[in-house]
């Protein structure tokens, strides 16, 4: 940081970083479907903090967090106080939330929160959700919820379902984090369309794939919590019934954009860089002029305009990196 920089300038720039850095948390947020899942988990802030953490470089110790918790399940330690989940203020507003829905769903009313509105309520949460990146987080979570019911319900006797949600659990966040730096630097100076959007493909997937893990780390910290919870409340009769309305609510198909960004995530998470291919089909093509139709069409796929999650993405990834590294 320039500390001879005019004071005055600060504050605009500073007021201009803070909103490009607001709207690309809202941007990721809506995009994972945060604002549904916060009625089932609480408020996930790991995108909130995810720039401060940039700057004190604690982004793999929160990436890591709930490991060592399977399934929401593990019985919290006898020197645990009860009162730990509603300590956590992510926790203050579901904790009550799910304790009317399971009574609702239990007892058919519960202080205005009747069977069939909460019912519906479910329905529309959970298909607004399958259009998100986050759509197979409800599932994680009630799948935990289920399994808390049959060891209620069955106790030693019960088979649990199996969560088949994916995520790195230990990733090298400091990594990821220079190699979207690089790629973004790349991306900056590259003049070739085909070549841009080849980049913006593997910047745009490594951030989505980086984030992915964060927020599903903290519901997996989350999670243990909830449970703890739901088990001292004693509505565990309405976690059935929750599952059941999620499992049979139908999924509705994800919009053109999102089946794009769970392609670029996807990519990211195996390993596949776009870039690579198309360097790899430019050289074809320089090689054999006349074929580059075959070399060409298998990288340049329609997509969301250019630049445009990469410029997003720049706001919260690389403001607070530049204002704290300039």
């Amino acid at each position: 940081m320039d500390m001879h920089h005019p004071t005055g300038t600060k504050p605009s720039r500073n007021s201009a970083n803070g909103q490009e850095k607001d709207i690309a948390i809202k941007f990721f947020s809506d995009l994972f479907g945060l604002k549904y899942l916060k009625n089932y988990i609480g408020d996930i802030t790991f995108l909130t903090r995810f720039p401060s953490m940039l700057q004190t470089s604690s982004v793999s110790d929160v990436l890591s967090v709930g490991v060592s918790e399977e399934d929401g399940l593990r019985a919290p330690p006898p020197s645990r106080k009860f009162a730990a989940a509603e300590s956590d203020p992510r926790l203050e507003i579901v904790l009550p939330l799910l304790h009317m829905r399971f009574s609702a769903l239990r007892t058919g009313d519960a202080s205005g929160y009747s069977y069939d509105r909460t019912r519906e309520t479910v329905e529309n949460e959970i298909k607004s959700t399958s259009q998100t990146l986050g759509a197979a987080l409800p599932k994680h979570i009630l799948i935990t919820f289920h399994n808390v019911y049959l060891e209620h319900k069955l106790s030693c006797k019960a088979t649990y379902l199996v969560s088949s949600m994916k995520y790195d659990r230990q990733p090298s966040a400091p990594s990821m984090i220079q190699k979207i730096k690089a790629l973004q630097v790349k991306l900056n100076a590259t003049k070739d369309r085909r070549e841009q959007r080849a980049l913006e493909d593997d910047v745009t997937g490594k951030i989505l794939w980086l984030f992915w893990c964060g927020i599903c780390a903290e519901v997996d910290e989350l999670l243990p919590k909830v449970v703890d919870y739901i088990r001292r409340e004693g509505n565990k009769m309405g976690l059935r019934s929750m599952y059941d309305i999620v499992r049979s609510t139908e999924r509705r198909d994800p919009g053109h954009d999102q089946v794009y960004f769970q392609r670029v995530m996807f990519d990211a998470e195996t390993g596949t860089s776009k870039h690579h291919l198309w360097l790899a089909a430019h050289t074809a093509k320089q090689a054999k002029p006349s074929d580059t139709a075959s070399h060409t069409s298998a990288i340049d796929t329609s997509r969301v305009p250019l630049g445009y999650t990469s410029n997003i993405a720049e706001s919260m990834l690389f403001v607070q990196i530049n204002s704290t590294q300039g």
